[in-house]
């Protein structure tokens, strides 16, 4: 039987979310709790990573068990064994063709900037940005760039991939006092690449680099032309999906 699961997860105390000796990691508190469950190893397979201190609000993976169970019977199992900074939202039984990487088609992710007062309360949950004479428009503009399809090598921290073509689908702006939240949908997204995007948009905010400049460092495929990254702090993985 194949289950496939949405989890919400703090990533504030986590190393990521894929296993690493040493290390806490998501994978690793899961798969615990599936050991037991199962009564052996079982490997749980996730629409994607999530580095150190990102977190999810609906973050996928399935597994394959042969204990047949009721979906909500499975959840409960599963969740009265978790750590508190884990919660599994649901709990499906799909074919066993289905994958949780190989078949997502977008991924929604958001990123928080507190441009206001410090409150270290939220520290860990977006990131406080403060900058004088910075330009809200011109820092939107830049990421409005990156919309369409585009060679994303610059941007990512993973050179070793032969493709890193992707394609953003929307980027929206939500605006609530002095707590700013970005929106991007997109077919897939690389190692760090929602943050390098958003620091080197911040830079043309502060009147850095320009506009111009966002074009030729996406133009040059140089990753070392792109050095900034915001922390991961701000970032969510809001939602996956995948065809009907």
């Amino acid at each position: 039987m194949r289950y496939k699961c949405t989890c919400s997860y703090d990533g504030s105390l986590f190393h990521g979310f894929q296993i690493q000796k040493d290390l806490r990691t998501v994978q690793e508190e899961i798969e615990n709790v599936l050991l037991i469950i199962n009564k052996k190893k079982t490997i749980i397979y996730p629409s994607g990573r999530t580095d150190t201190g990102v977190h999810a609000l609906n973050q996928v993976f399935h597994f394959n068990s042969d204990i047949t169970m009721e979906e909500e019977s499975m959840r409960n199992a599963i969740n009265s064994r978790l750590p508190r900074d884990i919660y599994i939202r649901k709990v499906e039984k799909v074919s066993d063709n289905f994958h949780a990487r190989y078949d997502v088609l977008s991924k929604e992710y958001h990123y928080l900037i507190d441009f206001g007062t410090y409150d270290p309360l939220q520290r860990n949950y977006r990131y406080y940005f403060s900058y004088r004479n910075f330009n809200m428009e011109d820092f939107k503009q830049a990421l409005l760039l990156f919309k369409g399809e585009h060679d994303f090598r610059s941007f990512t921290k993973n050179q070793s991939l032969s493709n890193t073509v992707r394609t953003i689908y929307a980027i929206d702006f939500e605006q609530e006092n002095s707590l700013l939240r970005i929106k991007i949908v997109g077919n897939g997204f690389m190692h760090n690449m929602v943050r390098i995007l958003v620091a080197m948009a911040l830079e043309v905010g502060k009147g850095k680099i320009s506009l111009a400049d966002i074009k030729s460092i996406t133009a040059q495929k140089n990753r070392r032309l792109s050095p900034k990254i915001v922390p991961p702090s701000g970032l969510y993985l809001v939602s996956v999906n995948y065809k009907e």
